[in-house]
């Protein structure tokens, strides 16, 4: 019973207060809305101006609006300790940059993307009214307003993780971040185009674009894995072959929106069916590093086998699945046997760590030895040596089989030289570890979806493997192309497609996304970002008088 009998009473004289009984469900399907946002994210020289304009174009068939959003036009509007200078298409291109760490580090890693939140919230305030989030919304007619907020919001780029994970959390599943690549010889040539970049300059905003070493910088290298979709387009914007690159983003984005709106049927490919089956086995690793997972399949796209990271153990397999041999040739079964990985172990550290900790102290040891190094200096000379050397870089030491290796033996073991010809799917651009053991199992083709910082294989191994989509002769060496494993399950549940025995789809222009997001929360947590940016002074497009802070313009 409840202490407060008013609490008590209260759904009892909201009801009343209304003068209708409330439809709870009925309120809650009727505030879904078929509002997008997509926030687009890609290695710099990627054709990310060109998907907007072509996800635009796309869902023009659907009755949708789309609105763009260039993150560099914010930064523009608030770039104050950083000038820009367009003295320069590079100078240009590197004073934005700079000018978006400034922001970052001034208002927090995620301040691109509260600006962009705050334009999208303003943007359906000035077409839509305010939504008012109060029962009996039903009666007001409020479901039919929602279900015309047919717009979709395209962010034109993000570049840190601290960006997609705000958008995610406001957003929810109505967030689709899409990863945009083109390899790194299409990438040079479309910022090498007539009258724009050097050579030089190029390899230095890619350098740069790719991961900063501070938190506030940008990270793509570490915020495109996470993406939902990934849109790799082989050819260069520029040039002759301007059209056939169009025409792979106009095909990927129609199918795309189809399988997303169901208004086709629409099954996985074989390679996002691989990538599925990797990702899914990278869980079962209990490595205390990271978890990545991996599949063969046979050159006609069977699954052979599933490899993940992990220690290795005696009787065959790895530790938490059952060994290769019978249990009866050992004196204990596998369930009796302790558990000997690190995450288990006294201080539960990594090897490979421990290692290069032990490499570092004994170069710092020999420099004091050959006076080289004062011994009061060793301790600072060890924590350089591991923050800034190719020690740190080591992965030499590791107890677990990496996934690439568990997968190969295992489908070595089932499937023998069904391998041959086959291809790879990891989770994680392969190490130069496995790269050598990649061509000599025979396998044809790699994808992969995380860049591997430390992997030297296509250097060491330039023989053998590429990372050209038109290179003959070697291991081809591909970012994954397609639905990522993380929304594998949501996108292509089919849901109720046949009606009286009969196939039934939606027309483009009454689809709506099988997201079910709803429109309750979404426009209260825009206000909070809308009342800390006019806290901090800062400006988006469309700001209108009463959001401005009072006091000093910014």
């Amino acid at each position: 019973m409840s202490a407060n009998p008013a609490a008590a009473n209260e759904p009892l004289s909201l009801s009343k207060a209304i003068g209708a009984a409330v439809d709870s469900t009925g309120e809650a399907t009727s505030s879904l809305t078929p509002e997008l946002v997509i926030a687009l994210c890609g290695p710099i020289g990627s054709p990310l101006h060109e998907a907007a304009d072509q996800i635009s174009n796309a869902l023009a068939e659907y009755g949708y609006a789309t609105e763009k959003i260039r993150l560099s036009n914010l930064i523009r509007l608030n770039a104050t300790k950083t000038a820009i200078d367009s003295s320069s298409k590079f100078a240009e291109i590197k004073s934005l940059i700079e000018a978006g760490d400034a922001l970052r580090k001034q208002f927090g890693n995620d301040v691109l993307a509260k600006l962009a939140i705050a334009k999208i919230g303003g943007d359906r305030r000035k077409k839509h009214g305010d939504f008012e989030d109060e029962a009996n919304e039903l009666a007001k007619s409020a479901s039919s307003r929602i279900s015309a907020h047919r717009i979709c919001h395209v962010i034109d780029s993000i570049k840190n993780d601290s960006e997609l994970r705000l958008l995610r959390l406001i957003y929810g599943d109505a967030l689709f971040a899409v990863g945009v690549f083109s390899p790194l010889e299409v990438r040079k040539r479309n910022l090498e185009r007539p009258g724009s970049l050097r050579p030089e300059e190029v390899n230095l905003l890619i350098d740069t674009d790719s991961g900063e070493e501070f938190d506030h910088g940008q990270s793509v290298r570490d915020t495109f894995p996470k993406c939902d979709m990934f849109l790799r387009v082989d050819h260069s914007t520029v040039g002759p072959s301007e059209p056939k690159a169009v025409a792979q983003l106009v095909e990927k984005l129609r199918r795309f929106f189809g399988l997303l709106l169901r208004t086709a049927v629409i099954t996985p490919t074989r390679e996002e069916t691989a990538m599925y089956a990797a990702a899914s086995a990278s869980r079962n690793s209990a490595c205390i590093s990271r978890q990545v997972g991996a599949s063969v399949t046979s050159n006609s796209g069977e699954v052979l086998a599933i490899g993940w990271n992990d220690v290795p153990r005696n009787g065959g397999g790895l530790y938490g699945k059952p060994s290769i041999r019978p249990a009866v040739t050992f004196a204990a079964s596998s369930e009796d046997e302790p558990d000997e990985r690190c995450f288990a172990l006294t201080g539960a550290r990594c090897h490979n760590d421990v290692e290069k900790e032990s490499i570092a102290g004994k170069i710092a040891d020999s420099l004091v030895h050959a006076n080289l190094l004062a011994p009061q200096n060793a301790a600072a000379a060890i924590q350089a040596i591991l923050a800034d050397s190719r020690v740190k870089d080591l992965i030499e030491f590791s107890r677990a089989v990496h996934a690439e290796m568990h997968a190969i033996l295992g489908a070595a073991r089932v499937a023998g030289d069904r391998i041959v010809g086959g291809r790879l799917y990891v989770t994680t651009y392969p190490c130069h570890s496995c790269a050598r053991h990649i061509v000599a199992a025979g396998i044809s083709e790699v994808y992969y979806i995380e860049p591997y910082r430390k992997s030297l294989a296509t250097r060491l191994h330039q023989d053998s493997l590429t990372e050209s989509v038109e290179g003959k002769g070697k291991v081809r060496l591909l970012q994954f192309d397609g639905i990522a494993p993380r929304r594998f399950i949501d996108l292509f549940d089919a849901g109720s497609r046949k009606a009286d025995g009969v196939l039934r789809l939606s027309a483009r222009l009454e689809a709506v996304p099988s997201t079910h997001v709803s429109l309750k929360a979404i426009p209260r947590l825009e206000q909070v970002v809308v009342a800390e940016i006019a806290t901090k002074h800062l400006n988006f497009p469309g700001l209108v008088a009463e959001e401005k802070p009072s006091g000093k313009e910014p």
